[in-house]
């Protein structure tokens, strides 16, 4: 994921703290839903603005639901589960 994703190279990988590791994923995790979601208001428009072929305006969530919908915020870890992580990095 470090790699692919987040286009670090092994030594920045290597150099970065599981927290930051983590910050950059969640950055990049929402830089994507936010490109969904752009993409999604903007199919919503196009068919409100064809309005004599479309009977009803519809709302972004009536044209299709993404994944972060569901989710009312990003998951937080917490203090244990940051801990337990932070321990196996460092063995």
């Amino acid at each position: 994921m470090a790699f692919s994703e987040l286009g670090l190279t092994e030594d920045e990988f290597y150099r970065t703290t599981p927290r930051q590791t983590y910050l950059l994923e969640l950055a990049n995790r929402r830089k994507i839903d936010r490109q969904w979601e752009q993409t999604r208001e903007i199919a919503v428009m196009i068919h409100n603005m064809a309005g004599k072929y479309s009977k009803r305006n519809i709302t972004t969530r009536q044209f299709m639901e993404l994944s972060f919908d569901r989710k009312a915020e990003y998951p937080e870890w917490t203090k244990e589960e940051a801990n337990e992580l932070i321990l196996k990095w460092s063995n």
